[in-house]
Protein backbone atom coordinates (compact mmCIF):
# COMPACT_ATOMS: atom_id res chain seq x y z
CA UNK A 1 0.00 0.00 0.00
CA UNK A 2 1.44 3.77 -0.73
CA UNK A 3 3.05 5.22 2.01
CA UNK A 4 1.93 8.45 0.54
CA UNK A 5 -1.34 7.62 0.47
CA UNK A 6 -1.51 6.49 4.37
CA UNK A 7 -0.10 9.93 5.23
CA UNK A 8 -2.71 11.51 2.89
CA UNK A 9 -5.58 9.47 4.80
CA UNK A 10 -4.07 9.81 7.98
CA UNK A 11 -3.98 13.91 7.80
CA UNK A 12 -7.54 13.46 6.23
CA UNK A 13 -9.05 11.87 9.32
CA UNK A 14 -9.34 13.35 12.48
CA UNK A 15 -8.87 10.79 15.15
CA UNK A 16 -11.74 12.60 17.50
CA UNK A 17 -14.45 11.79 14.95
CA UNK A 18 -13.56 8.04 14.30
CA UNK A 19 -13.05 7.30 17.86
CA UNK A 20 -16.19 9.28 18.69
CA UNK A 21 -18.33 6.89 16.55
CA UNK A 22 -17.40 4.25 19.42
CA UNK A 23 -17.06 6.20 22.70
CA UNK A 24 -18.88 9.48 24.29
CA UNK A 25 -15.70 12.03 24.78
CA UNK A 26 -15.55 14.87 26.77
CA UNK A 27 -13.55 17.65 26.75
CA UNK A 28 -10.28 17.82 29.41
CA UNK A 29 -7.85 20.09 29.16
CA UNK A 30 -6.09 20.06 25.95
CA UNK A 31 -7.58 16.20 25.20
CA UNK A 32 -10.57 14.31 25.37
CA UNK A 33 -11.27 11.58 27.82
CA UNK A 34 -14.05 8.26 27.53
CA UNK A 35 -14.90 5.19 28.97
CA UNK A 36 -12.30 2.98 27.77
CA UNK A 37 -14.28 0.82 25.15
CA UNK A 38 -11.56 -2.27 25.52
CA UNK A 39 -11.77 -2.81 29.00
CA UNK A 40 -14.53 -2.77 31.50
CA UNK A 41 -14.47 0.67 33.88
CA UNK A 42 -16.35 3.28 36.02
CA UNK A 43 -13.93 5.73 35.70
CA UNK A 44 -13.00 7.18 32.53
CA UNK A 45 -9.19 6.55 31.97
CA UNK A 46 -9.24 6.70 28.06
CA UNK A 47 -7.17 9.59 26.44
CA UNK A 48 -8.06 10.62 23.24
CA UNK A 49 -4.77 13.79 22.38
CA UNK A 50 -6.39 15.29 19.03
CA UNK A 51 -3.28 17.27 18.81
CA UNK A 52 -0.95 14.75 18.23
CA UNK A 53 -3.42 12.55 17.03
CA UNK A 54 -3.15 9.43 19.41
CA UNK A 55 -5.18 7.92 22.36
CA UNK A 56 -4.39 6.14 25.18
CA UNK A 57 -5.85 4.36 28.10
CA UNK A 58 -4.09 4.94 31.50
CA UNK A 59 -6.39 1.22 33.23
CA UNK A 60 -5.55 -1.13 30.26
CA UNK A 61 -2.73 0.51 28.24
CA UNK A 62 -4.09 0.60 24.93
CA UNK A 63 -3.22 3.29 22.66
CA UNK A 64 -2.28 3.72 19.28
CA UNK A 65 -2.83 5.84 16.35
CA UNK A 66 -6.31 6.46 14.31
CA UNK A 67 -5.26 2.90 12.08
CA UNK A 68 -4.72 0.87 14.93
CA UNK A 69 -8.02 1.96 16.67
CA UNK A 70 -10.09 0.97 13.74
CA UNK A 71 -8.14 -2.82 14.04
CA UNK A 72 -8.72 -3.23 17.75
CA UNK A 73 -12.26 -2.11 17.36
CA UNK A 74 -13.42 -3.42 13.85
CA UNK A 75 -11.11 -6.50 14.15
CA UNK A 76 -9.79 -5.87 10.81
CA UNK A 77 -6.24 -6.10 8.83
CA UNK A 78 -3.93 -3.41 8.53
CA UNK A 79 -5.05 -2.98 5.00
CA UNK A 80 -8.78 -3.37 5.36
CA UNK A 81 -8.70 -0.68 8.69
CA UNK A 82 -6.41 1.84 5.90
CA UNK A 83 -9.14 0.98 3.00
CA UNK A 84 -12.03 2.07 5.40
CA UNK A 85 -11.14 4.63 6.93
CA UNK A 86 -9.94 6.28 3.42
CA UNK A 87 -13.35 5.80 2.03
CA UNK A 88 -14.58 7.37 5.25
CA UNK A 89 -12.08 10.83 4.21
CA UNK A 90 -13.08 10.17 0.75
CA UNK A 91 -9.67 9.23 -0.78
CA UNK A 92 -9.77 6.34 -3.40
CA UNK A 93 -6.87 4.01 -3.71
CA UNK A 94 -6.57 0.89 -4.83
CA UNK A 95 -7.67 -2.29 -2.63
CA UNK A 96 -4.81 -4.69 -1.46
CA UNK A 97 -5.53 -8.06 -2.62
CA UNK A 98 -5.64 -10.74 -0.26
CA UNK A 99 -3.66 -13.77 -0.58
CA UNK A 100 -3.55 -15.68 -3.58
CA UNK A 101 -5.09 -11.94 -5.66
CA UNK A 102 -8.43 -12.80 -4.43
CA UNK A 103 -10.65 -9.70 -3.73
CA UNK A 104 -11.82 -9.11 0.13
CA UNK A 105 -14.98 -10.35 1.70
CA UNK A 106 -16.12 -6.20 1.87
CA UNK A 107 -14.70 -6.00 -1.87
CA UNK A 108 -16.90 -9.12 -2.37
CA UNK A 109 -20.24 -7.75 -0.67
CA UNK A 110 -19.84 -4.15 -2.66
CA UNK A 111 -19.36 -6.10 -5.93
CA UNK A 112 -22.38 -8.43 -5.22
CA UNK A 113 -24.53 -4.90 -4.01
CA UNK A 114 -23.95 -3.29 -7.50
CA UNK A 115 -24.98 -6.76 -9.11
CA UNK A 116 -28.46 -6.18 -6.83
CA UNK A 117 -28.94 -2.84 -7.77
CA UNK A 118 -28.34 -3.12 -11.61
CA UNK A 119 -30.85 -5.74 -11.28
CA UNK A 120 -33.36 -3.29 -10.10
CA UNK A 121 -32.82 -1.27 -12.74
CA UNK A 122 -32.94 -3.79 -15.60
CA UNK A 123 -35.87 -6.01 -17.35
CA UNK A 124 -35.93 -8.14 -14.12
CA UNK A 125 -36.04 -5.83 -11.84
CA UNK A 126 -39.93 -4.67 -13.01
CA UNK A 127 -42.06 -6.60 -10.67
CA UNK A 128 -39.37 -4.87 -8.03
CA UNK A 129 -39.95 -1.37 -9.26
CA UNK A 130 -43.55 -2.16 -9.15
CA UNK A 131 -43.63 -3.02 -5.09
CA UNK A 132 -41.41 -0.16 -4.37
CA UNK A 133 -43.81 2.57 -5.86
CA UNK A 134 -47.01 0.52 -4.64
CA UNK A 135 -44.99 0.76 -1.15
CA UNK A 136 -44.84 4.45 -1.73
CA UNK A 137 -41.07 4.67 -2.05
CA UNK A 138 -40.38 6.65 -4.95
CA UNK A 139 -37.34 6.14 -7.33
CA UNK A 140 -35.51 8.73 -5.97
CA UNK A 141 -35.33 7.59 -2.58
CA UNK A 142 -33.74 3.92 -3.83
CA UNK A 143 -29.88 4.66 -4.55
CA UNK A 144 -30.02 7.08 -1.28
CA UNK A 145 -31.01 3.65 0.57
CA UNK A 146 -29.35 1.69 -2.01
CA UNK A 147 -31.93 -0.91 -2.34
CA UNK A 148 -30.94 -3.83 -5.44
CA UNK A 149 -33.06 -6.88 -6.73
CA UNK A 150 -32.25 -10.41 -6.28
CA UNK A 151 -33.45 -12.13 -9.22
CA UNK A 152 -35.77 -15.29 -8.52
CA UNK A 153 -33.13 -17.20 -11.12
CA UNK A 154 -31.14 -20.10 -8.92
CA UNK A 155 -27.75 -19.39 -9.13
CA UNK A 156 -27.87 -15.40 -11.33
CA UNK A 157 -25.57 -13.90 -8.79
CA UNK A 158 -22.98 -16.67 -8.05
CA UNK A 159 -22.65 -16.92 -11.82
CA UNK A 160 -22.18 -12.95 -12.06
CA UNK A 161 -19.78 -13.17 -8.95
CA UNK A 162 -17.67 -16.27 -10.84
CA UNK A 163 -17.32 -14.90 -13.97
CA UNK A 164 -15.94 -11.84 -11.92
CA UNK A 165 -12.87 -14.05 -11.12
CA UNK A 166 -14.62 -14.26 -7.52
CA UNK A 167 -14.02 -17.47 -5.81
CA UNK A 168 -16.52 -19.50 -3.97
CA UNK A 169 -14.83 -19.88 -0.83
CA UNK A 170 -15.77 -16.06 0.04
CA UNK A 171 -19.08 -16.38 -1.59
CA UNK A 172 -20.10 -18.32 0.55
CA UNK A 173 -18.13 -16.54 3.85
CA UNK A 174 -20.17 -13.51 2.76
CA UNK A 175 -23.36 -15.63 2.72
CA UNK A 176 -24.36 -14.32 -0.36
CA UNK A 177 -24.46 -18.45 -1.75
CA UNK A 178 -25.03 -21.87 -0.50
CA UNK A 179 -23.70 -25.20 -0.64
CA UNK A 180 -26.48 -27.55 -2.01
CA UNK A 181 -26.74 -31.05 -3.55
CA UNK A 182 -27.53 -29.99 -6.79
CA UNK A 183 -24.02 -27.08 -6.34
CA UNK A 184 -23.65 -23.33 -5.34
CA UNK A 185 -26.78 -21.40 -5.32
CA UNK A 186 -28.23 -17.79 -4.26
CA UNK A 187 -29.46 -17.23 -0.93
CA UNK A 188 -31.15 -14.14 -1.99
CA UNK A 189 -33.97 -14.85 -4.96
CA UNK A 190 -36.59 -12.73 -5.80
CA UNK A 191 -36.31 -10.58 -3.05
CA UNK A 192 -35.85 -6.97 -2.61
CA UNK A 193 -32.73 -6.08 -1.16
CA UNK A 194 -31.79 -4.11 1.29
CA UNK A 195 -28.10 -3.75 2.59
CA UNK A 196 -26.89 -3.23 5.63
CA UNK A 197 -23.46 -1.24 6.85
CA UNK A 198 -22.02 -1.19 10.10
CA UNK A 199 -21.62 2.06 12.43
CA UNK A 200 -18.60 2.79 9.98
CA UNK A 201 -20.07 1.93 7.03
CA UNK A 202 -18.77 -1.26 6.02
CA UNK A 203 -21.12 -2.89 4.08
CA UNK A 204 -21.49 -6.29 6.43
CA UNK A 205 -24.82 -7.89 5.16
CA UNK A 206 -27.99 -7.84 2.78
CA UNK A 207 -31.99 -8.12 4.30
CA UNK A 208 -34.20 -9.63 1.35
CA UNK A 209 -37.93 -9.08 1.23
CA UNK A 210 -39.85 -12.19 -0.70
CA UNK A 211 -41.96 -11.39 -2.77
CA UNK A 212 -43.16 -14.15 -4.23
CA UNK A 213 -44.99 -15.18 -1.00
CA UNK A 214 -42.49 -18.45 -0.81
CA UNK A 215 -40.29 -18.54 2.47
CA UNK A 216 -40.10 -16.39 5.12
CA UNK A 217 -41.00 -12.93 4.46
CA UNK A 218 -37.77 -11.30 5.59
CA UNK A 219 -34.19 -13.31 5.48
CA UNK A 220 -31.04 -11.40 6.66
CA UNK A 221 -27.32 -12.73 5.67
CA UNK A 222 -26.26 -15.53 8.08
CA UNK A 223 -23.56 -15.13 11.21
CA UNK A 224 -20.51 -14.85 9.51
CA UNK A 225 -16.76 -13.08 9.71
CA UNK A 226 -18.72 -10.01 8.52
CA UNK A 227 -22.11 -9.87 9.64
CA UNK A 228 -23.00 -10.43 13.33
CA UNK A 229 -27.12 -9.27 13.28
CA UNK A 230 -26.78 -8.40 17.00
CA UNK A 231 -24.33 -6.28 16.50
CA UNK A 232 -25.47 -3.83 13.66
CA UNK A 233 -28.32 -1.59 13.69
CA UNK A 234 -29.79 -0.48 10.64
CA UNK A 235 -29.01 2.67 9.30
CA UNK A 236 -27.01 3.86 12.33
CA UNK A 237 -24.59 5.02 9.47
CA UNK A 238 -26.86 7.68 8.24
CA UNK A 239 -28.90 7.99 11.37
CA UNK A 240 -25.69 8.97 13.77
CA UNK A 241 -25.30 12.54 13.23
CA UNK A 242 -28.79 13.19 13.66
CA UNK A 243 -29.05 11.11 16.69
CA UNK A 244 -26.06 13.37 17.90
CA UNK A 245 -27.96 16.27 16.77
CA UNK A 246 -31.39 15.78 17.84
CA UNK A 247 -30.31 14.12 21.58
CA UNK A 248 -32.50 11.11 20.57
CA UNK A 249 -32.98 7.82 18.96
CA UNK A 250 -35.77 6.35 17.49
CA UNK A 251 -35.77 2.49 17.49
CA UNK A 252 -37.92 0.62 15.24
CA UNK A 253 -38.06 -3.26 14.01
CA UNK A 254 -37.32 -3.42 10.63
CA UNK A 255 -36.04 -1.72 7.36
CA UNK A 256 -39.78 -0.22 5.76
CA UNK A 257 -40.34 1.41 8.93
CA UNK A 258 -36.66 2.96 9.38
CA UNK A 259 -36.57 3.75 5.90
CA UNK A 260 -40.22 5.63 6.13
CA UNK A 261 -38.95 7.43 9.07
CA UNK A 262 -35.95 8.77 7.34
CA UNK A 263 -38.21 9.73 4.37
CA UNK A 264 -40.27 11.57 6.52
CA UNK A 265 -37.66 13.29 8.28
CA UNK A 266 -36.93 11.38 10.98
CA UNK A 267 -33.39 10.70 10.45
CA UNK A 268 -32.36 9.41 13.75
CA UNK A 269 -34.27 6.39 12.99
CA UNK A 270 -32.37 2.87 13.17
CA UNK A 271 -33.77 -0.85 12.85
CA UNK A 272 -33.16 -3.06 15.37
CA UNK A 273 -33.20 -6.31 11.85
CA UNK A 274 -36.15 -8.12 14.23
CA UNK A 275 -37.81 -7.81 17.69
CA UNK A 276 -34.68 -9.75 19.88
CA UNK A 277 -32.93 -6.39 21.37
CA UNK A 278 -29.45 -7.28 21.82
CA UNK A 279 -26.53 -5.57 24.73
CA UNK A 280 -24.77 -4.89 21.62
CA UNK A 281 -26.82 -2.70 20.16
CA UNK A 282 -27.63 -0.53 22.92
CA UNK A 283 -24.10 -0.14 23.34
CA UNK A 284 -23.88 1.63 20.12
CA UNK A 285 -27.12 3.39 20.76
CA UNK A 286 -25.51 4.78 23.69
CA UNK A 287 -22.42 5.98 21.95
CA UNK A 288 -24.52 8.89 20.35
CA UNK A 289 -27.18 9.88 22.79
CA UNK A 290 -28.97 8.96 26.13
CA UNK A 291 -32.53 8.55 25.19
CA UNK A 292 -34.24 6.27 23.13
CA UNK A 293 -37.54 5.85 21.69
CA UNK A 294 -39.18 2.44 21.00
CA UNK A 295 -41.61 2.17 18.48
CA UNK A 296 -41.70 -1.62 17.77
CA UNK A 297 -45.16 -3.09 15.96
CA UNK A 298 -48.29 -2.63 17.96
CA UNK A 299 -48.81 -6.47 17.83
CA UNK A 300 -49.11 -8.57 21.08
CA UNK A 301 -45.52 -9.85 19.70
CA UNK A 302 -44.13 -6.39 19.16
CA UNK A 303 -45.06 -5.06 22.20
CA UNK A 304 -43.23 -8.12 24.58
CA UNK A 305 -40.34 -7.49 22.52
CA UNK A 306 -40.04 -3.44 23.33
CA UNK A 307 -40.80 -5.02 27.25
CA UNK A 308 -37.72 -6.96 26.72
CA UNK A 309 -35.56 -4.72 24.66
CA UNK A 310 -36.18 -1.16 26.75
CA UNK A 311 -34.51 -2.98 29.99
CA UNK A 312 -31.64 -3.66 28.37
CA UNK A 313 -31.14 -0.18 27.12
CA UNK A 314 -31.95 0.89 30.46
CA UNK A 315 -29.49 -0.53 32.00
CA UNK A 316 -27.28 0.61 30.05
CA UNK A 317 -28.08 4.08 31.38
CA UNK A 318 -30.40 5.27 28.15
CA UNK A 319 -33.48 6.84 29.19
CA UNK A 320 -36.18 4.95 27.08
CA UNK A 321 -39.46 5.78 25.93
CA UNK A 322 -42.46 3.62 24.40
CA UNK A 323 -44.05 5.05 21.28
CA UNK A 324 -47.48 3.64 21.69
CA UNK A 325 -48.96 3.08 17.98
CA UNK A 326 -52.43 2.40 16.91
CA UNK A 327 -53.44 -1.22 16.78
CA UNK A 328 -51.85 -3.33 13.72
CA UNK A 329 -50.59 -0.83 12.46
CA UNK A 330 -46.38 -0.39 11.90
CA UNK A 331 -44.58 2.74 11.59
CA UNK A 332 -44.36 2.47 8.26
CA UNK A 333 -48.07 2.50 7.61
CA UNK A 334 -49.02 4.76 10.42
CA UNK A 335 -46.57 7.55 8.64
CA UNK A 336 -48.24 6.72 5.41
CA UNK A 337 -51.59 7.41 6.65
CA UNK A 338 -51.07 10.00 9.15
CA UNK A 339 -48.13 11.64 8.49
CA UNK A 340 -45.23 13.21 9.98
CA UNK A 341 -46.72 15.90 12.61
CA UNK A 342 -49.10 13.07 13.76
CA UNK A 343 -46.06 10.74 14.46
CA UNK A 344 -44.04 13.60 16.36
CA UNK A 345 -47.47 13.95 18.73
CA UNK A 346 -47.27 10.19 19.21
CA UNK A 347 -43.46 10.96 20.41
CA UNK A 348 -44.57 13.69 22.93
CA UNK A 349 -47.40 11.03 24.22
CA UNK A 350 -44.61 8.53 24.54
CA UNK A 351 -44.51 6.81 27.93
CA UNK A 352 -41.35 6.26 30.47
CA UNK A 353 -40.65 2.75 30.89
CA UNK A 354 -41.47 2.36 34.32
CA UNK A 355 -45.03 3.59 33.48
CA UNK A 356 -45.77 1.83 29.91
CA UNK A 357 -44.39 -1.33 32.11
CA UNK A 358 -47.40 -0.95 34.57
CA UNK A 359 -49.91 0.19 32.29
CA UNK A 360 -49.46 -3.01 29.45
CA UNK A 361 -50.22 -5.14 33.14
CA UNK A 362 -52.77 -3.61 34.61
CA UNK A 363 -55.33 -6.03 33.08
CA UNK A 364 -53.30 -8.98 34.83
CA UNK A 365 -53.03 -7.28 38.07
CA UNK A 366 -56.72 -6.61 38.33
CA UNK A 367 -56.32 -10.96 38.05
CA UNK A 368 -56.35 -12.20 41.25
CA UNK A 369 -54.86 -15.51 39.89
CA UNK A 370 -52.22 -13.67 38.35
CA UNK A 371 -51.29 -10.56 40.06
CA UNK A 372 -48.57 -11.98 42.66
CA UNK A 373 -46.77 -13.25 39.01
CA UNK A 374 -47.00 -10.31 37.32
CA UNK A 375 -46.24 -8.30 40.42
CA UNK A 376 -42.70 -10.40 40.97
CA UNK A 377 -42.12 -9.40 37.28
CA UNK A 378 -42.52 -5.52 37.54
CA UNK A 379 -40.40 -5.33 40.57
CA UNK A 380 -37.86 -7.41 38.50
CA UNK A 381 -37.88 -5.30 35.60
CA UNK A 382 -38.17 -1.99 37.69
CA UNK A 383 -35.64 -3.00 40.20
CA UNK A 384 -32.78 -2.94 37.10
CA UNK A 385 -33.75 1.05 36.78
CA UNK A 386 -31.55 2.95 39.26
CA UNK A 387 -33.68 4.36 42.10
CA UNK A 388 -32.97 8.12 41.46
CA UNK A 389 -33.92 7.73 37.92
CA UNK A 390 -36.97 5.57 38.93
CA UNK A 391 -38.29 8.27 42.04
CA UNK A 392 -40.78 10.38 40.15
CA UNK A 393 -42.86 6.98 39.19
CA UNK A 394 -42.83 5.42 42.35
CA UNK A 395 -45.80 7.08 43.98
CA UNK A 396 -48.04 6.33 40.82
CA UNK A 397 -46.22 2.57 40.90
CA UNK A 398 -46.88 1.89 44.83
CA UNK A 399 -50.68 3.03 43.77
CA UNK A 400 -50.89 0.86 41.11
CA UNK A 401 -49.65 -2.27 42.85
CA UNK A 402 -51.19 -1.48 45.89
CA UNK A 403 -48.19 -1.05 48.40
CA UNK A 404 -46.99 1.50 50.92
CA UNK A 405 -43.71 3.51 49.13
CA UNK A 406 -41.50 1.97 51.66
CA UNK A 407 -42.22 -1.36 50.85
CA UNK A 408 -42.18 -0.73 47.29
CA UNK A 409 -38.34 0.51 47.47
CA UNK A 410 -37.78 -2.22 50.45
CA UNK A 411 -38.58 -4.64 46.94
CA UNK A 412 -36.87 -2.25 44.71
CA UNK A 413 -33.91 -2.98 46.71
CA UNK A 414 -33.67 -6.49 47.76
CA UNK A 415 -34.66 -7.40 43.76
CA UNK A 416 -31.38 -5.25 42.78
CA UNK A 417 -29.17 -7.25 45.53
CA UNK A 418 -30.55 -10.37 44.12
CA UNK A 419 -29.64 -9.28 40.88
CA UNK A 420 -26.09 -8.51 41.41
CA UNK A 421 -25.39 -11.49 43.19
CA UNK A 422 -26.45 -13.57 40.46
CA UNK A 423 -23.93 -11.69 38.56
CA UNK A 424 -21.30 -11.48 40.54
CA UNK A 425 -21.37 -15.64 40.77
CA UNK A 426 -21.86 -15.89 37.13
CA UNK A 427 -18.50 -13.38 36.53
CA UNK A 428 -16.57 -15.77 38.81
CA UNK A 429 -17.59 -18.80 36.79
CA UNK A 430 -17.23 -17.47 32.98
CA UNK A 431 -13.89 -15.14 33.92
CA UNK A 432 -13.39 -12.98 30.76
CA UNK A 433 -9.82 -12.37 30.61
CA UNK A 434 -9.96 -10.40 27.24
CA UNK A 435 -12.50 -7.62 28.79
CA UNK A 436 -11.56 -7.54 32.81
CA UNK A 437 -8.01 -6.32 33.24
CA UNK A 438 -5.69 -9.03 34.65
CA UNK A 439 -3.33 -7.89 37.35
CA UNK A 440 -0.02 -10.05 36.17
CA UNK A 441 -0.42 -9.31 32.69
CA UNK A 442 -1.07 -5.87 33.17
CA UNK A 443 2.36 -5.64 35.26
CA UNK A 444 4.38 -7.38 32.53
CA UNK A 445 2.96 -4.79 29.82
CA UNK A 446 4.06 -1.63 32.19
CA UNK A 447 5.90 0.85 30.59
CA UNK A 448 7.41 3.66 32.02
CA UNK A 449 5.84 7.08 31.01
CA UNK A 450 8.95 9.20 31.31
CA UNK A 451 10.81 6.91 29.11
CA UNK A 452 8.12 6.47 26.86
CA UNK A 453 7.76 10.37 26.94
CA UNK A 454 11.20 10.35 25.51
CA UNK A 455 10.05 7.74 22.37
CA UNK A 456 7.23 10.15 21.59
CA UNK A 457 9.26 13.39 21.41
CA UNK A 458 12.21 11.78 19.00
CA UNK A 459 9.39 10.04 16.90
CA UNK A 460 7.95 13.27 16.66
CA UNK A 461 11.04 15.68 16.26
CA UNK A 462 13.21 15.11 13.23
CA UNK A 463 15.85 17.00 13.65
CA UNK A 464 16.45 15.70 17.66
CA UNK A 465 16.92 12.12 16.05
CA UNK A 466 19.85 13.74 12.92
CA UNK A 467 21.84 15.30 16.19
CA UNK A 468 21.50 12.98 19.26
CA UNK A 469 24.28 11.22 20.18
CA UNK A 470 22.61 7.54 21.17
CA UNK A 471 25.47 7.04 23.84
CA UNK A 472 23.61 10.15 25.81
CA UNK A 473 20.12 8.73 25.59
CA UNK A 474 20.35 4.89 25.74
CA UNK A 475 22.03 4.87 29.61
CA UNK A 476 18.25 6.93 30.16
CA UNK A 477 16.36 3.60 29.08
CA UNK A 478 15.97 1.30 31.20
CA UNK A 479 13.18 -0.73 29.06
CA UNK A 480 15.03 -3.26 26.45
CA UNK A 481 11.63 -2.73 24.34
CA UNK A 482 12.19 0.87 24.18
CA UNK A 483 15.76 0.88 23.98
CA UNK A 484 15.00 -1.25 20.79
CA UNK A 485 12.51 0.96 19.27
CA UNK A 486 14.47 4.44 19.92
CA UNK A 487 18.06 2.36 18.36
CA UNK A 488 15.53 1.73 15.05
CA UNK A 489 14.78 5.58 15.01
CA UNK A 490 17.98 6.74 15.54
CA UNK A 491 19.55 4.51 13.03
CA UNK A 492 17.26 6.01 10.49
CA UNK A 493 14.16 4.25 9.92
CA UNK A 494 11.47 6.51 9.43
CA UNK A 495 8.43 6.49 11.64
CA UNK A 496 5.52 5.80 8.49
CA UNK A 497 7.69 2.78 7.66
CA UNK A 498 8.20 1.34 11.20
CA UNK A 499 4.36 2.17 12.16
CA UNK A 500 3.25 -0.01 9.03
CA UNK A 501 5.57 -2.96 10.47
CA UNK A 502 4.67 -2.86 13.88
CA UNK A 503 0.91 -3.14 12.82
CA UNK A 504 1.36 -6.24 9.98
CA UNK A 505 3.22 -8.00 12.17
CA UNK A 506 0.45 -7.28 15.20
CA UNK A 507 2.55 -6.14 17.04
CA UNK A 508 1.07 -3.55 19.36
CA UNK A 509 3.37 -2.26 22.06
CA UNK A 510 5.42 0.37 20.11
CA UNK A 511 2.48 2.23 19.62
CA UNK A 512 1.07 1.95 22.71
CA UNK A 513 4.35 3.20 24.28
CA UNK A 514 4.04 5.95 21.67
CA UNK A 515 0.61 6.95 23.33
CA UNK A 516 1.70 6.62 26.86
CA UNK A 517 4.36 9.16 26.10
CA UNK A 518 2.14 11.24 24.25
CA UNK A 519 -0.39 11.53 26.75
CA UNK A 520 2.23 12.24 29.44
CA UNK A 521 3.38 15.03 27.39
CA UNK A 522 0.29 15.92 27.03
CA UNK A 523 0.60 17.49 30.64
CA UNK A 524 3.10 20.53 29.61
CA UNK A 525 2.19 23.83 29.04
CA UNK A 526 3.69 25.13 25.28
CA UNK A 527 5.96 27.36 27.17
CA UNK A 528 7.94 24.11 28.65
CA UNK A 529 11.24 22.87 27.50
CA UNK A 530 9.79 19.90 27.56
CA UNK A 531 12.70 17.73 26.11
CA UNK A 532 15.05 19.36 29.22
CA UNK A 533 11.71 18.33 31.78
CA UNK A 534 11.57 14.58 30.43
CA UNK A 535 15.70 14.02 30.48
CA UNK A 536 16.80 15.86 33.49
CA UNK A 537 13.54 13.43 34.87
CA UNK A 538 15.29 10.29 33.92
CA UNK A 539 19.04 11.33 34.43
CA UNK A 540 17.78 11.73 37.87
CA UNK A 541 15.91 8.41 37.79
CA UNK A 542 18.78 6.47 36.20
CA UNK A 543 21.08 8.24 39.08
CA UNK A 544 18.83 7.04 42.00
CA UNK A 545 18.73 3.76 40.77
CA UNK A 546 22.72 3.54 40.86
CA UNK A 547 22.68 5.41 43.76
CA UNK A 548 20.32 2.41 45.64
CA UNK A 549 22.52 -0.63 44.32
CA UNK A 550 25.61 0.61 45.52
CA UNK A 551 24.74 1.54 48.79
CA UNK A 552 23.27 -2.04 48.85
CA UNK A 553 26.61 -3.19 48.29
CA UNK A 554 27.90 -0.84 50.79
CA UNK A 555 25.93 -1.97 53.36
CA UNK A 556 26.78 -5.32 53.03
CA UNK A 557 30.15 -4.65 52.79
CA UNK A 558 30.87 -5.33 49.06
CA UNK A 559 31.63 -2.00 47.85
CA UNK A 560 35.18 -1.00 46.33
CA UNK A 561 36.53 2.39 46.87
CA UNK A 562 36.25 3.83 43.39
CA UNK A 563 31.80 2.75 43.87
CA UNK A 564 32.22 4.41 47.62
CA UNK A 565 33.32 8.02 45.78
CA UNK A 566 30.50 7.50 43.36
CA UNK A 567 28.20 6.86 45.59
CA UNK A 568 29.07 10.41 47.38
CA UNK A 569 29.58 12.26 44.29
CA UNK A 570 25.99 11.17 42.95
CA UNK A 571 24.75 11.95 46.23
CA UNK A 572 26.02 15.63 45.45
CA UNK A 573 24.88 15.85 41.94
CA UNK A 574 21.31 15.13 43.20
CA UNK A 575 20.89 17.94 45.50
CA UNK A 576 21.09 20.72 42.86
CA UNK A 577 21.77 21.36 39.50
CA UNK A 578 20.27 20.88 36.40
CA UNK A 579 21.09 17.75 33.38
CA UNK A 580 20.29 17.48 30.24
CA UNK A 581 21.41 16.54 26.71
Amino acid sequence: MDKVQIDEIKRSINILDVIGDYVELHRAGKGYKALCPFHVEKTPSFYVMPDRQFYHCFGCGKGGDVISFVMDMEGLKFTEAVELLAKRAGIVIKSAPERGGHKSLTDVMEKALSIYRDCLEGASGEIARRYLIKRDLPKEWWSHFEIGWAPPAWDYLWRALSKAGIPAKAVIECGLVVEGSRGLYDRFRGRVIFPVRDVTGRLVGFGGRSLSGEGAKYINTPEGPLFHKGSCLYLLNLAKDAIRERGRAILVEGYMDAIRLHMAGFREAVASLGTALTEEQGKLLKRFTNSCYVCYDADSAGREASIRGMYILQALGLQVNIVSLPPDRDPDEFLQEKGSKAFEDLLKKSLPLPLYHIKIREDLLNDLNLRKKVVEELIEGLSRIDLPDLAPFIPQIAAKLGMPRHALEDELLSARANIAKTRGEKKGKRGNPSVYINAEEQKKRMIDAEEAALFSLLWNDLTKRYNLNPEDVFPLISDDRLKTLIAALLNGEQPEELEERWLKSGDRFPLEALALGNAFCQQFDDRTEIWDVIVNALKVKAMKSRYNALYSKMLRGEATRDEIEEVQKIASVLKGGKMGI
